[in-house]
């Protein structure tokens, strides 16, 4: 099991590297409005990612987990995603009043990437490989762009975007010797009819993320708009690490005592991340963003409050689907998703254009959202098994912190914290979630 989590960290780790590197240089060297011309990109693309899943993504991977003849599954739900990206390839005509909408023509190439199907067949590895290359594509592209023709910039961030699902999704087809085009069937497209409860869901799913953007740049400026587009792909990195550890474990989350083991790591890692966040966003903003950043410590708070809280129901998402309980993760995210977009508006209009307020909102979505998950998985004592197996580490942590005081270079005390939780990963980590 340990060994699982290494080589998808990895592979994980680094393309996050590269996102981190991107992201040091969007702030420091890139202008405001193409940053948010960015943003808008990045986020819309999520948007029909999300819209060809609509549910149907997250049931055929629970089927293609339990069921023998899965490759017949695999071909209808395919089919039904690229009939449903042609039906959206009109929806590019409304590009002449939100030129962004254009992207809609890109539907069919997204479609055809059926990465999930890694997941659902126990193949994280692989899965993990195919999520670096839709990461390290655009990232290099966008840096390589933005030295030699920054004029071209947004065309070309846009297009290895496009490029970089095209071979992910040749490699998927490879790897599970499926086919890569598969012939669209309109009478498919009831399959989504099926699954309209989790389609909703998964769509507000986005907005307590990076997908929040699309709304934020209709209300907010684009200097706000940029600022939270890239403090929000720094968090989806957190994120994404806790997604692909319920991926690489998604078939046996079934079982309490492994979802309670996947969410021992989520929190040491959650606990980590609201700490960096919280106490030392002055060397983030340095090392990641730049110096400008740390006007913005509200945000970086907010964001790694949310991360932490989230952390505590990391599987849950997961066993509600696997205990079939469709109807209540569907409602739950429906719920946070709604919430969090309305509060994002409302805000806006009570305080004003301060980024901190959409970082606000998402707090409240992702709190919510733990709440419901916890109430509708009904276990007992759920937050006491976890603050049992996870309690040394806190007070390890709180002890760093308070001799820290007595050392007043910041770099040298994030290192040090650092050393602590790989240590402790290392020798403790290991040796539970292996018992």
């Amino acid at each position: 099991m340990f060994n699982r989590i290494i080589i998808v960290a990895f592979f994980t780790g680094f393309g996050h590297l590269i996102n981190l590197f991107i992201l040091k240089f969007l702030s420091s060297n890139i202008p405001k409005y193409s940053v948010a011309k960015i943003g808008e990109i990045d986020s819309f693309i999520l948007l029909i990612v999300s819209l060809l899943g609509f549910g149907l993504q997250l049931s055929a991977t629970r089927k293609l987990a339990i069921i023998e003849n899965w490759k017949q599954e695999y071909y209808s739900t395919q089919s039904a995603r690229i009939a449903l990206s042609l039906v959206l390839m009109i929806l590019a005509l409304t590009g002449f009043f939100v030129f962004k909408n254009i992207l809609f023509l890109a539907a069919p190439i997204l479609a055809l990437n059926g990465d999930y199907a890694l997941y659902g067949r126990g193949l994280p590895k692989m899965g993990a490989f195919v999520s670096f290359l839709r990461v390290a594509i655009p990232a290099i592209s966008l840096l390589l762009s933005a030295i030699y023709i920054p004029d071209f910039l947004i065309e070309i961030f846009t297009l290895s975007i496009i490029i970089s699902y095209l071979i992910a999704g040749k490699i998927v087809s490879t790897s599970l010797k499926v086919k890569y085009f598969v012939k669209p069937k309109l009478h498919n497209l009831k399959k989504y009819v099926d699954h309209l409860d989790i389609g909703f869901a998964s769509v507000a799913f986005i907005f307590l993320g990076l997908g929040l953007v699309n709304v934020v740049s209709f209300f907010y400026s684009d200097e706000v708009t940029a600022i939270v587009y890239l403090f929000l792909k720094f968090h989806i990195i957190f994120k994404g690490v806790r997604q692909i550890l319920v991926q690489s474990f998604y078939r046996e989350l079934i079982e309490e005592a492994l979802s309670i083991k996947v969410d021992f790591i989520a929190i040491i890692a959650g606990l980590f991340y609201f700490i960096i966040m919280a106490f030392y966003n002055d060397i983030l903003s340095t090392l990641v963003f730049n110096q400008n950043f740390m006007v913005y410590s509200k945000v970086f708070i907010l964001l790694g409050f949310a991360g932490f809280v989230s952390s505590f129901t990391t599987s849950s998402g997961a066993r509600l689907l696997l205990l079939n309980k469709d109807h209540q993760y569907s409602k739950n995210l429906i719920i946070a998703g709604i919430t969090t977009i309305i509060l994002t508006i409302l805000l806006y209009y009570s305080f004003g254009n301060q980024p901190f307020l959409i970082a606000l909102s998402i707090v409240v979505g992702e709190l919510m959202l733990s709440i419901l998950n916890i109430m509708a998985l009904n276990e007992r004592n759920y937050i006491i098994k976890r603050i049992m197996i996870t309690y040394p580490i806190f007070l390890l942590s709180f002890s760093f912190l308070f001799l820290s005081l007595l050392i007043h270079n910041s770099f040298i005390s994030v290192t040090l914290l650092s050393l602590i939780y790989l240590t402790y990963t290392f020798f403790v980590v290991r040796k539970k979630i292996n018992s």
